[in-house]
C-alpha cells in the first residue's frame, strides 16, 4: 500500500499490483478517457475501442508480464504498459495489430461512418504521423503510462513506474524510453530532466490541431543504472 506523497490529501492511498485479465476493460477504459492530453479521446475521436486497440492491444496481448495497475478503492486508477522487447512490438505492431486496425479505419472513412473530426484525425494520423514521430532509442525497453483525471500528482505514476522499472532490471534491461507529448508554455521540460530522463528526440506535432497552441511530440529515454536513488530502484 501507498501513501499520497507531497501536498495531497493525507488519506490518499492506492496499491500496485500486476495487471490480470480481469483489468482489460478498465485499462482500455481508461486509455480513452485519457487519449487527449489528459481528457477523453471522444474530443477528436469517435471510435474509442479503435483508439483503445491501437494503443494498448501489443503489450496486453503480447507482454502482459510487464504491465502494472494502481488501485484505490477497488477503483483502477492508473496503470503503466511495458514492453521489454523493442524489436519484437516493432515487427507484430506493424504486421498483426496496425495494418487491420487502418483497414478499418480507412472504410469508415470512406462511408462516412465516422463524423468529420474523426476524419480528420485518421488523416491527419496517416499522412503525418510517421514523419511528425520522434526518433527511439535503439535496442531499449519502452512503456506507455495513464492516470485517471483527479488522481494525478499524488505519486501513482511514479509508483506505477518503479513497478516496472524494477521488473526490467531484474530482466537485465537498462535502457527504457517513454513517448509522451508536451505542450509549450504548459510545462518546461526541467519537470521530465529532473526525474532522471534524457530528451532523446523532440518534434511538432500537428495531429490534434491548433486549439493547444504549439504541440511537441517527445522521446525520453531514461538509463535505469543511473536513476537507482532517484527512483528507489
Amino acid at each position: 500500500m501507498y501513501k499520497g506523497l507531497g501536498n495531497e490529501e493525507p488519506k490518499f492511498s492506492f496499491s500496485i499490483r500486476s495487471y490480470q485479465p480481469g483489468d482489460k476493460q478498465a485499462v482500455r477504459g481508461l486509455c480513452c478517457d485519457t487519449g487527449y492530453f489528459g481528457r477523453p479521446i471522444d474530443i477528436i475521436f469517435q471510435d474509442r475501442e479503435w483508439f483503445a486497440d491501437l494503443n494498448t492491444g501489443y503489450y496486453l496481448r503480447y507482454e502482459p508480464d510487464l504491465c502494472f495497475v494502481a488501485e484505490a478503492n477497488k477503483q483502477l486508477i492508473g496503470y503503466v504498459l511495458g514492453c521489454g522487447h523493442h524489436l519484437k512490438y516493432t515487427f507484430l505492431f506493424y504486421t498483426i495489430i496496425a495494418p487491420p486496425l487502418f483497414v478499418k479505419a480507412f472504410v469508415k472513412c470512406l462511408f462516412r461512418i465516422y463524423d468529420s473530426k474523426s476524419r480528420d484525425y485518421i488523416r491527419k494520423l496517416v499522412l503525418k504521423g510517421s514523419q511528425e514521430r520522434p526518433k527511439k532509442p535503439r535496442q531499449a525497453a519502452h512503456f506507455h503510462i495513464n492516470i485517471k483525471q483527479g488522481f494525478r500528482q499524488k505519486g501513482v505514476g511514479k509508483a506505477l513506474v518503479q513497478a516496472l522499472f524494477k521488473n526490467l532490471l531484474k530482466r537485465g534491461i537498462n535502457n527504457v524510453y517513454g513517448e509522451l507529448f508536451h505542450v509549450e508554455n504548459l510545462r518546461n521540460e526541467s519537470f521530465y530532466t529532473s526525474h532522471g530522463a534524457q530528451i532523446f528526440d523532440k518534434k511538432p506535432t500537428t495531429i490534434f490541431g491548433p486549439e493547444l497552441g504549439r504541440v511537441y511530440m517527445m522521446s525520453v529515454l531514461i538509463k535505469l543504472n543511473e536513476v537507482r536513488d532517484t527512483w528507489k530502484l
